[in-house]
């Protein structure tokens, strides 16, 4: 039984070792963390549907943490992949990122049901062309849509279709060609 304590003692020691001696630096200058926090932001307000002004990016040792209120999941999801995408960045914590709650939420998912039903209309009857990849989500009857279409005259005829649907207040998109 004295054995086992030295043992455990070694290959905690061991283990340590191996960890520290494998693992990237994880500290950053403030200079590195500045640049990746200025490079999220930059990108961010680059994006059709995320305000501007909705996100909060702070970055410490690589870290990035978003802080802030955003209309949609998409919107979420959107900004998650923007900051893990710069260089540099560790990891993304986005358990300040909340998501706006919807005053109409069945009346909302209706309208994204019918708005995804015209899309997948528009393609069947040739309206667009193949090649798309949309997404839609409805909050307080604004719809947002995200993805791609293969030409612009897509990009057009989506929006139009998606104002048509009863109760739709706007449209949003960041619908890239």
């Amino acid at each position: 039984m004295l054995l086992k304590k030295p043992i455990m003692f070694v290959l905690s020691l061991t283990i340590a070792t191996i960890a520290i001696f494998n693992c990237p630096m994880i500290f950053a200058t403030p200079a590195e963390d500045s640049d990746i926090t200025t490079g999220i932001t930059a990108l961010l307000i680059s994006e059709n549907d995320i305000p501007s002004n909705s996100i909060s990016v702070s970055t410490k040792d690589r870290i990035v943490t978003l802080k802030g209120t955003v209309d949609t999941a998409l919107q979420a999801h959107k900004a998650i992949e923007i900051a893990s995408s710069v260089n540099g960045v560790i990891d993304v914590v986005d358990t300040q990122l909340k998501l706006k709650g919807s005053q109409s939420l069945i009346a909302d998912s209706l309208i994204t049901a019918k708005v995804k039903g015209k899309i997948r209309y528009l393609y069947t009857s040739e309206k667009i062309v193949d090649g798309y990849d949309l997404h839609v989500e409805t909050t307080d009857h604004v719809v947002h849509i995200f993805g791609k279409v293969a030409r612009e005259a897509d990009l057009d005829t989506v929006v139009a279709a998606a104002k048509e649907v009863k109760g739709v207040k706007s449209v949003k998109t960041n619908i890239k060609v």
